[in-house]
């Protein structure tokens, strides 16, 4: 809703000033010596009652004036506002106006647009079909003359399948034959291979045979060259201790730990090892590889 700021700024005013002329009328009539007031009472009565009639019909004549201009207010605001919204109406209708115009020209442009690319359309399709009529005459031309080729060419490669089956057939006889002499050939083979892979086991299984044999005698020679250097105290008869001894290919000793066995035993065949010093080892590498590290349990003899 418009406000209307002088016109109720006026009012205000207006008020106002009655109100401050009410008030001192009232309140600030100067008093008349008693004689002079009862002398003359009527006339003043009436004084007062005309000031405050013209007072009245002031206000009125004020707010007859104000109720007049705000109503002239109103129907001025109220044709401005129609004016506005007549002119935006009218504003909607011409941009609605333009749209549908903007609409009708750009369908138009599409349409001929369209109208131009069918017509195109349609002129390389004759032109594609007129092509294509005379491919398929060309084409048919060339059947022709292919035909006639692809038979001659035929004859000629059944002449030449058929010496190539011939060919063939002669390959095949031939690589049978070498495929049975293959074949046997690697059945001697495998023959061969069969029996010296056995031999090998055997001479391998012998040879094991051989240096466990060995190794059994060279730890007896050990134990016995131990024993030898072994000195105990009867009360020690009954006890015995297994060693781990490490021995190099020159059969000197080079480490000595005792795995299990009564103490003073053991510390008697510690020292009967390293007394001993250098134990018989084989001459062969293989033998002696098996007694570079091996175990063995002495024990004090009677």
């Amino acid at each position: 809703m418009i406000q209307y700021p002088v016109a109720v700024i006026c009012s205000v005013v207006l008020h106002l000033v009655l109100g401050f002329v009410l008030l001192f009328s009232m309140e600030f009539t100067p008093h008349q010596k008693t004689p002079q007031a009862s002398a003359q009472p009527k006339e003043v009565v009436r004084a007062v009652s005309v000031d405050k009639n013209a007072l009245n019909e002031q206000i009125q004549k004020l707010e007859s004036q104000k109720a007049a201009r705000e109503a002239a207010e109103e129907k001025r605001v109220a044709e401005l506002e129609r004016r506005a919204k007549q002119a935006a109406e009218l504003e909607k209708q011409t941009q609605q106006n333009l749209s549908d115009l903007a609409q009708q020209k750009k369908k138009a442009e599409q349409e001929a647009k369209a109208a131009k690319e069918q017509q195109i359309r349609e002129a390389a399709r004759a032109k594609q079909l007129k092509e294509e009529a005379k491919k398929q005459e060309e084409a048919k031309r060339r059947a022709e003359a292919e035909a006639k080729k692809a038979a001659e060419e035929a004859k000629r490669k059944a002449e030449a399948a058929k010496k190539a089956e011939e060919e063939r057939k002669r390959r095949e006889a031939e690589r049978k034959r070498k495929e049975q002499e293959a074949k046997e050939k690697a059945e001697q083979q495998k023959l061969l291979e069969e029996q010296l892979k056995a031999e090998m086991a055997a001479r391998s299984k012998q040879r094991q045979q051989y240096i466990l044999s060995e190794k059994d005698k060279y730890v007896a020679l050990i134990r016995s060259a131990i024993q030898n250097n072994l000195f105990t105290d009867p009360s020690l008869n009954g006890t015995s201790c297994k060693l781990n001894i490490r021995i190099a290919n020159n059969g000197f000793v080079t480490s000595v730990k005792t795995l299990s066995g009564h103490p003073q035993t053991c510390q008697m065949a510690e020292r009967a090892v390293y007394k001993t010093a250098q134990l018989p080892v084989s001459d062969d590498p293989e033998v002696t590889a098996t007694l570079r590290d091996i175990n063995l349990t002495v024990a004090p003899e009677n």
